[in-house]
């Protein structure tokens, strides 16, 4: 897609600048007294908010060829004000140790060798512990840099030029990501090639109106937290079905920070993808593989999906598609668990984690034989049917979402067996 060119399209009158620049400004004037009333998270969130506000209003005077070098020591800066000197030191530090290694001229094996170094020395940091770096270091760390290092690496081992420092710090140091720990992972590809689309003003528009949408979701996050039933106390099918489904919808949280957060990079321009799509009204697995968390769902695809797949596209692309989609939930599984490791301190190894992602995998297996056999065209259903179809993924996805969110197994069987759980 070629690049918008304010020149070519006609530059708007300074007036007319400033009035949308206004217009902006106040929307966002009004989300954070939104922020400040209901107090939607943490003070640290509202620094944020507040500091990527001033970055928008300086970047949006600036001329197109200067706002992603400004971006990017707005970051570093940025980085500096919410994380403190030290930690951010420390992670700017290792992300450039990083960088060091992948842009060294030693053969690709040598720098993979350098890299894995690197990450197994943290990893053993993050367990044990250094001393004199702080303990909130880590899961920033790891934040930054556990997923996103994976897509990186695959895109300059692919790449025809060597990589930038300037893009490999666009990419790494994301200002919303210091709140954010739980961060969509962003395409590289994607974050190269989504500036300058379209014109900053409807960028951030859109940006705003996705924060919006976000804090919308934790509002209403925030008001089933607060009513959801006690599970050991839900002895009937109604208040066992209302806790199942409150239960699910607890994800509100995680999707209405995503939105604020890819809402946030929007105001500086970055006109990137939509994080969830309406994932309530899927109507298959499939379909809710597709809608939820999109940029996991592309991440997993890319890296292992995709590769999986063509190299065994030869025997079959039905048996091809069925083995590349179990190693995709294989990885996922996998890597949920390595990122509860770097977030919490431990890893995330529980049945009803493991049978969660083994059943999910199972039937995203049987659905992607049925939509290869099909030619990938979606089945023919009549209004009623598509409804249906909806209302039986819905209740299938609160089933297994309860199961996933219990203590054990026997504690998910207490439950659905109306004899109390937790």
């Amino acid at each position: 897609m070629s690049r918008y060119d304010a020149s070519r399209a006609g530059s708007p009158s300074v007036a007319r600048r400033c009035a949308g620049f206004l217009l902006l400004l106040g929307q966002l004037a009004g989300l954070l007294a939104v922020f400040h009333l209901y107090r939607l998270e943490s003070p640290l969130f509202m620094r944020l908010v507040v500091l990527c506000v001033v970055g928008f209003g300086i970047n949006f005077w600036l001329p197109d060829r200067w706002r992603y070098r400004f971006f990017v020591g707005f970051s570093v800066v940025g980085f500096g004000i919410l994380l403190g000197p030290l930690v951010a030191s420390l992670v700017i530090g290792t992300g450039l140790l990083l960088f060091l290694i992948v842009r060294s001229g030693i053969p690709w094996w040598g720098r993979m060798l350098g890299v894995v170094l690197v990450g197994a020395a943290c990893t053993v940091g993050r367990t044990t512990g250094v001393p004199g770096v702080p303990g909130v270091f880590w899961p920033i760390l790891g934040s930054l840099f556990m997923f996103r290092l994976i897509v990186y690496l695959y895109d300059v081992r692919h790449a025809k030029e060597p990589p930038r420092l300037m893009d490999f710090l666009g990419y790494f140091l994301l200002l919303p990501n210091c709140y954010f720990l739980l961060f969509p992972v962003v395409d590289h590809a994607t974050f190269l090639v989504c500036r300058g689309r379209r014109p900053l003003e409807e960028v951030a528009q859109t940006g705003i109106r996705w924060i919006a949408r976000g804090t919308v979701q934790l509002l209403v996050y925030r008001f089933i937290d607060a009513y959801r039933p006690d599970p050991v106390t839900a002895d009937t099918v109604m208040s066992v079905a209302a806790y199942m489904v409150m239960t699910y919808l607890l994800y509100l949280r995680l999707s209405g920070q995503f939105h604020i957060a890819i809402g946030l990079l929007h105001l500086f321009g970055f006109d990137l993808p939509e994080t969830h799509r309406r994932y309530l009204l899927a109507s298959s697995v499939a379909d809710f593989w597709r809608r939820i968390n999109i940029y996991w769902k592309d991440f997993i695809v890319k890296i292992f999906y995709l590769p999986v797949f063509f190299r065994l596209r030869r025997g079959g692309e039905l048996r091809a598609a069925a083995i590349a989609t179990i190693v995709a939930f294989t990885a996922t599984w996998i890597l949920h668990s390595w990122q509860w490791y770097w977030l919490i301190g431990t890893p995330l190894l529980t049945w009803p984690d493991t049978l969660f992602w083994a059943v999910l995998g199972v039937l995203m297996v049987f659905a992607t034989v049925q939509e290869t056999r099909r030619g990938g065209r979606p089945p023919e259903r009549s209004r009623l049917g598509h409804a249906f179809a909806v209302v039986r993924t819905f209740v299938l996805i609160v089933v297994l979402w309860s199961l996933w969110q219990s203590s054990s197994l026997e504690a998910w069987w207490q439950l659905v067996s109306l004899r109390g759980g937790s």
